[in-house]
């Protein structure tokens, strides 16, 4: 924790953890042109929400029905993550994986959309980039179905191209992300097995590729941040393990991102002894890209690390519930509901960090 601020205590309404929270303003993040910057990052990931929307979803706060984004907003949350998919309309993609979906979401078009609304909105953008028509996780990093026969120097031209095209489309549309996130959950590498980080150790390949992405993003616009996105936010070991390679190899990102689940990744306390110490690398900034139970906790120590370095979080997700977590809201048919006592704690986290 930062020491030298006046420090208030509260507890979770949800899961009653408890954990304090400093008065100190964090860095603001933030793109070129018409970029939201803000004190501290109170984020969602809402990709599914595009697919509940043309189901017939309605979301109601308080006893009124809203818009999903405005939800959001009266509770203080200030930017957005959205997953892209290459191509999910694919046989193998996300549009027909464990179950048939109507349209090809996460693709670019979808993408566009939702980030305008987004942006109507008032709120920041976390642009994930998957490299694949469907999940990329730990346990999935495949190639999307256009790449499967590139050559190796093929395949890091097709990142570079793919990342710049995607990002000028949005750029045109009015709706340039401020964070752009090459890669998901990386930690064993991605467009297998090219970029294999083991089984096979293709590190120097792994690097090229991330690099390609990387580059491609600031040739955009150099005020985008971008961010490396591990699943280890409880695994200090391994964690600096990948850094040690990424960053010896050249590879320049400004943010570490970490899924940090207490059901896979330890307690907030194991979280915070890691943050901390990764601050030893004096260039990283850090966020919370993924988490779900221990609200407050995840948002404190991000709030807590010193000078700024922890940008905020992205809470995951909030229409939907399985191992990782629950949902913020209850469903009763297509009405999802906001949840009085999880909204209750972002609302004091808001509150506490001079957010709204």
């Amino acid at each position: 924790m930062s020491s030298g601020a006046a420090m208030t205590t509260t507890t979770n309404g949800a899961g009653g953890d408890t954990a304090s929270s400093s008065g100190s303003a964090n860095s603001t993040t933030g793109s070129g042109g018409d970029s939201v910057s803000v004190p501290f990052i109170l984020g969602a990931d809402i990709s599914f929400v595009q697919e509940e929307e043309d189901k017939g979803a309605v979301f109601v706060d308080g006893g009124l029905q809203k818009d999903f984004l405005q939800v959001l907003t009266d509770h203080g949350f200030n930017y957005a993550r959205l997953r892209i998919f290459h191509t999910p309309g694919n046989p193998n993609g996300y549009q027909y994986e464990f179950v048939t979906r109507a349209e090809p979401y996460c693709d670019l078009a979808h993408t566009i959309e939702m980030a305008q609304r987004i942006k109507a909105a008032g709120m920041g953008l976390l642009l994930d980039l998957h490299y694949s028509d469907t999940w990329a996780d730990p346990s999935d990093q495949h190639k999307p179905a256009a790449w499967e026969s590139l050559t190796f120097a093929e395949l890091v031209t097709a990142v570079y191209d793919y990342t710049r095209d995607t990002l000028l489309a949005l750029q045109a549309a009015g709706a340039l992300p401020e964070i752009v996130q090459v890669g998901n959950e990386i930690t064993p590498g991605m467009l297998h097995p090219d970029g294999h980080t083991y089984d096979p150790d293709n590190w120097d390949q792994l690097a090229q590729l991330l690099s390609a992405g990387l580059s491609a993003v600031k040739e955009v616009d150099a005020g985008i941040q971008t961010m490396l996105h591990l699943d280890r936010g409880g695994d200090n070991e391994t964690s600096r393990w990948w850094l040690g390679e990424a960053l010896d190899r050249g590879v320049q990102f400004d943010i570490l991102g970490q899924s940090a689940y207490s059901a896979f990744h330890g307690s907030p306390a194991v979280w915070e002894d890691n943050f901390n110490d990764l601050l030893s690398y004096p260039d990283l900034k850090f966020i919370i890209a993924e988490y779900n139970g221990e609200k407050r906790a995840a948002n404190d120590i991000m709030w807590n690390l010193p000078d700024g370095r922890g940008l905020g979080t992205f809470f995951w997700e909030p229409t939907a519930s399985g191992d990782w977590g629950s949902a913020m809201f209850t469903w009763m048919g297509s009405t999802a509901t906001a949840n009085p006592s999880d909204f209750a704690i972002y609302d004091q986290i808001a509150d506490d960090y001079g957010l709204r």
